[in-house]
């Protein structure tokens, strides 16, 4: 899939379209009767009620703008011991990077890689297996992490506080590109060029961080995991199980939702499904999506 943010290009490579989780389990709190009013919106693509699934893609946004392409979130790779979610663990032959290449991406020509944060499903395609070595999928890029994002992850990697799953992703995803000499350290209000600015929207995780564009009258945000599900734009105080700060999280989703909807600025989370992102309008005292929407 492809759309526009004014004169840029956003493509969008799946890897994964289709992973369900338990509902009550990953969005605690949620409000059936508000889930029932909205069915017609939210199934088949996001929710499916009957089952109790909140349905989700894993998928990386590349942009390319001003003759540069960047990369946004590196899903979950290949060959990763990942054995808490048997369908990701030690996979091959999952087609990323045939579709990226299909996109006419090449992936030696991406020129950055950023990771809005450094959970399992964000960084996989970081590396790839080489002679048995973790080895930078995308050799001419430089990586972009939140400097706080991963001070954080180190240290409770480093006295054995980080859970299995992410601990694991540190050691064959991230550990190794930095040892590697392809990271820069990131901060908030980094610019990765005109009208492209990092942003800080802790939460979900403490330094996870999105990209603001502005370009003139096209506006976007990649917010990562901020916003998971359409349905916590019908109840932005409902945060996800996964979240470390659950109540940062909520601020952080509200400013998203309230800014967007008065400037018309696109909403991209990493996990929408169908159109992959989606505008934002008021609603009585709340919000609604407006799913149709594929380009700023």
């Amino acid at each position: 899939m492809r759309f526009a943010i004014g004169d840029a290009t956003v493509d969008v490579i799946v890897d994964d379209d289709d992973f369900g989780l338990p509902l009550a389990e990953f969005l605690p709190g949620y409000d059936r009767g508000l889930i029932e009013a909205h069915r017609a919106t939210l199934e088949p693509v996001f929710i499916d009620l009957a089952r109790g699934v909140a349905k989700h893609a894993i998928q990386s946004f590349v942009v390319r703008t001003g003759g540069r392409t960047l990369l946004i979130d590196a899903c979950i790779g290949e060959h990763k011991d990942i054995p808490e979610i048997p369908a990701w663990h030690r996979r091959r032959g999952s087609g990323f990077l045939d579709r990226l290449r299909a996109s006419g991406i090449d992936p030696a020509g991406i020129d950055v890689v950023f990771c809005t944060h450094l959970h399992v499903d964000h960084v996989g395609w970081n590396t790839r297996q080489d002679n048995g070595r973790w080895q930078p999928t995308f050799p001419n890029a430089r990586y972009l992490f939140g400097r706080r994002e991963l001070a954080d992850w180190m240290t409770q990697h480093d006295a054995g506080r980080a859970p299995p799953i992410h601990a694991r992703a540190l050691e064959q995803s991230v550990i190794p590109i930095v040892e590697a000499g392809r990271v820069d350290l990131v901060d908030d209000g980094h610019q990765l060029g005109p009208g492209l600015r990092l942003v800080p929207l802790p939460g979900h995780t403490s330094g996870q961080m999105g990209l603001m564009v502005d370009y003139a009258q096209h506006r976007a945000i990649f917010c990562g995991d901020a916003v998971h599900n359409p349905v916590q734009i019908f109840q932005p105080d409902l945060s996800t199980s996964s979240c470390a700060d659950p109540q940062l999280a909520r601020e952080t989703r509200t400013k998203i939702l309230a800014e967007a909807a008065d400037s018309g600025r696109l909403v991209i989370p990493a996990h929408f499904r169908g159109p992959r992102c989606a505008h934002v309008r008021r609603d009585g005292g709340g919000y609604a999506p407006v799913l149709d929407a594929r380009h700023g």
